[in-house]
């Protein structure tokens, strides 16, 4: 049964449950964190699709599988509400998504400069959607201001666009293995989490990634960003 379906009163008594259950592994995160790393220790991906096992070697090129989990979902997930998505997860909170964001008024067409890319691959939080004029003010202070506003308006890209940098479709995408090394911007909110961990697609619908906030960011080397 869904979280949707129930009554008015039992969906609230959930949201309440959720909330205490999440306060606590905030109390218990250095626990979390050793009980993260027995799971990697002992997990297998003998049976990933396809895409997962792009994701997966791609955790092994920058050397962080060892601290990953891939984590197969329901294939009714999707239909499931953000709490009762956080399967795994310590929170909806912690539950996060890839998305690759265009700015339309770009000179070029290239993401071989960081710093003024075409593209970024955007991590953040469900629960905090992308503030594109928070976006804007940082990718210009990333050239100093140098260049002028005009030359900035970010969107999502296009799906076709996203699946051709990305190698990933839309519910899979996943900043980890991507045809293209796009750019990537991380919220700041991210790294506030207790514990310090996120889920984020992993190439396919049915496929989760669960990896330490600062293993992201140190092997990736992304950007993070005041998004929120």
């Amino acid at each position: 049964m869904l979280v949707n379906d129930l009554a008015a009163e039992d969906r609230e008594a959930i949201r309440k449950l959720q909330n205490d259950i999440s306060s606590l592994y905030t109390a218990v995160a250095q626990d979390y964190k050793e009980e993260w790393k027995k799971e990697c220790a002992k997990q297998t991906y003998t049976e990933c699709p396809d895409i997962p096992d792009v994701v997966e070697q791609g955790c092994k090129d920058l050397g962080i599988l060892d601290q990953c989990q891939l984590i197969p979902v329901e294939s009714d997930y999707y239909d499931w509400e953000l709490q009762q998505r956080a399967v795994n997860a310590p929170s909806k909170e912690h539950m996060c998504k890839s998305v690759v964001m265009e700015n339309t008024r770009c000179t070029h067409e290239d993401i071989s400069d960081p710093n003024y890319s075409r593209y970024y691959c955007v991590i953040t939080q469900y629960v905090k959607p992308v503030n594109t004029q928070k976006m804007l003010n940082f990718c210009r202070g990333l050239k100093n201001k140098e260049i002028s506003k005009k030359y900035y308006n970010f969107r999502l890209a296009d799906p076709e666009v996203s699946l051709a940098l990305t190698g990933y479709r839309k519910g899979g995408v996943c900043p980890v293995g991507m045809k293209q090394p796009i750019p990537i911007i991380l919220a700041e909110s991210i790294t506030k989490l207790e514990p310090s961990v996120i889920y984020l697609g992993a190439g396919h619908i049915d496929w989760k990634l669960g990896i330490p906030v600062d293993t992201f960011i140190d092997s990736t080397r992304c950007f993070v960003a005041d998004l929120d």
